[in-house]
């Protein structure tokens, strides 16, 4: 996610301060999952997980990286509808560009 934006400003004219996360973000993010990373839909969780806990400010008010599955929930209800579909071609198109690296290889 080389060119991924700073920041994104939203349909409603909300402000997203983003960064990407790092691995030890990811192993926070693993660890606040707890139970939410033992089933099928693991990946998928994680994967939401992370597009919303790249938030780290809201109209520039700073958001702490989540601790837990319902802190992670209550930022995806600050995200908002606006603030997911904003996001996700962001980390749709993360996920394209990781799949033609390995077609590459």
């Amino acid at each position: 996610m080389s060119d991924f934006p700073q920041e994104i400003v939203l349909s409603d004219k909300r402000r997203l301060t983003l960064r990407e996360i790092d691995p030890a973000d990811m192993l926070d993010l693993i660890e606040a999952a707890g139970s939410a990373i033992n089933g099928a839909s693991a990946s998928a969780w994680l994967g939401y997980a992370e597009m919303i806990c790249s938030v780290t400010a809201i109209d520039g008010v700073p958001v702490q990286m989540p601790q837990s599955k319902d802190e992670i929930r209550d930022l995806a209800r600050r995200v908002g509808k606006s603030g997911i579909a904003a996001l996700t071609p962001l980390f749709e198109r993360d996920a394209d560009d990781d799949i033609r690296d390995v077609a590459k290889n």
